[in-house]
């Protein structure tokens, strides 16, 4: 029993760099791998004490052999770890440096762009309401001049000139004001049915138009307001079947 307590190789001594253990443990490992031999019963029996000494002999050199090779080697693998470390901090500081420089670009185009589209809704009509200002100009003379000149075919051939001259700045914008809709099929796209009423038309018809609709190049911005026929009378319908 002693003897095979004996025949243990002496375990290396942990150092404390994590490195060099790990490097010991490799060089244990490189070291112990050995190709079997078989031996005959006969020459295993004339293995005497003294191989055995010789074997422990053999097995302290090789671990002094492996405790000088520890203090040699690894220092050159340890400073080449560190150095390989250090590259990949250097890297990953880069690459973080170049994420915070990218996001925040990110962010001011954000603003920037949030900015410009608020403006763009703030001033989209600025050259419309540009072109209205010299109509409100001419409404105000025509107020003026009502209050003191009595003669109304004047005032009304103002107005209308105000009317006709609202129209071309529309008409220029691209804004048109739809035909008139009575007598046609009411079309939920282009009206807005505010009642029905017995008339002469057939039902569904338009009868008449409060408010005519207005459209932005071929997109309708406001329905015309009109009233629809539920009919004809029904007195009419009497009459009809009476005859």
């Amino acid at each position: 029993m002693s003897d095979n307590k004996d025949n243990k190789k002496k375990p290396l001594r942990p150092t404390s760099n994590k490195v060099k253990d790990l490097y010991n443990a490799y060089l244990k490992n490189e070291g112990s791998r050995r190709i079997p031999v078989s031996f005959s019963k006969a020459q295993e029996q004339e293995k005497s004490d003294n191989d055995i000494v010789e074997d422990k002999e053999i097995n302290n050199t090789q671990v002094e052999i492996e405790e000088t090779q520890v203090e040699e080697v690894p220092e050159k693998f340890y400073e080449e770890l560190m150095e390989k470390i250090k590259q990949l901090e250097s890297e990953r500081d880069d690459l973080k440096d170049q994420l915070i420089r990218k996001a925040a670009e990110f962010e001011n185009l954000r603003r920037r762009t949030i900015k410009e589209k608020q403006e763009l809704i703030d001033y989209a009509n600025e050259r419309l309401i540009t072109s209205l200002l010299p109509l409100m100009d001419d409404f105000s003379k025509a107020l003026e001049a009502a209050k003191t000149n009595a003669d109304f075919d004047s005032l009304r051939q103002g107005i209308e000139m105000i009317y006709n001259n609202a129209n071309k700045i529309l008409s220029e914008a691209g804004v048109k004001q739809m035909d008139s809709s009575v007598g046609k099929p009411f079309n939920v796209d282009y009206h807005d049915a505010l009642m029905s009423i017995p008339s002469e038309f057939p039902e569904g018809y338009v009868v008449q138009e409060f408010q005519p609709g207005y459209m932005l190049r071929d997109k309708v911005i406001r329905h015309a307001k009109v009233v629809i026929s539920s009919g004809e009378p029904e007195a009419n319908k009497g009459d009809q079947n009476n005859e």
